[in-house]
């Protein structure tokens, strides 16, 4: 992230949450220019908001196969590599997305496996009955129609139809919107997992409502 987008993210948590919550975002994104350190919430949501199901007019909600895929791939602004697309299709993980017409507008991935996270060494594990959402994204001019939120009901509603028990996932601690967002659709908190790299060995401090869904960090993926 460059600093114009930095910077707008912070002036935008101190807008819409107050200046504490903005210190605190800027206090997180210094340490982390020094050391990795995370404090993730972790929430779950296992039933359908309504409010949070309806697409704007003109849009449509699809799974992606490979090769749509890979060709969304080839845009850079859609931040897909298709290494990764093919590595996570193997693992059997699913893409949904929503689109107005041709376009692409929004993605989000879905998992029933240990999943690696953005810093490539640790695993997120957590109960196979429950579905892992992870690496969500919307194009800027998408941005404010809430179809991030829209997304997530929509690819819980199909995994429940399928028996998962419910939907995890986690948002980083200063991510005050984000954190907004997910409430709203009805998702609620179930714990916090905090990570710190110190001489290249990871400290991972699971709270116990986590445990209760199997959340955990691990660096094997088994």
């Amino acid at each position: 992230m460059n600093l114009l987008r930095i910077y707008r993210s912070v002036c935008r948590t101190a807008r819409n949450h107050g200046s504490w919550p903005a210190l605190y975002d800027v206090v997180m994104r210094t340490t982390n220019r020094w050391i990795y350190y995370k404090n993730l919430q972790c929430l779950i949501v296992e039933s359908i908001n309504t409010r949070s199901f309806d697409l704007p007019p003109g849009f449509r909600f699809l799974r992606l196969e490979e090769q749509a895929l890979l060709d969304f791939s080839k845009d850079p602004a859609n931040e897909l590599r298709p290494d990764f697309v093919r590595y996570a299709l193997a693992k059997g993980d699913e893409c949904y997305g929503i689109f107005e017409g041709d376009q692409l507008a929004n993605y989000g991935w879905y998992s029933r496996k240990p999943t690696l996270m953005d810093n490539e060494e640790l695993f997120l594990h957590f109960d196979p009955q429950i579905v892992y959402m992870y690496k969500g994204f919307t194009l800027d001019r998408y941005r404010g129609l809430r179809l991030h939120a829209i997304s997530k009901t929509r690819a819980l509603a199909e995994f429940l139809s399928r028996g998962s028990r419910g939907m995890v996932f986690y948002i980083e601690s200063n991510n005050f919107n984000s954190i907004k967002s997910a409430y709203r659709m009805g998702a609620r908190d179930c714990g916090r997992i905090r990570v710190v790299r110190l001489m290249g060995r990871y400290i991972v401090r699971v709270q116990s409502g986590c445990r209760q869904y199997g959340l955990t960090l691990n660096p094997n993926p088994a």
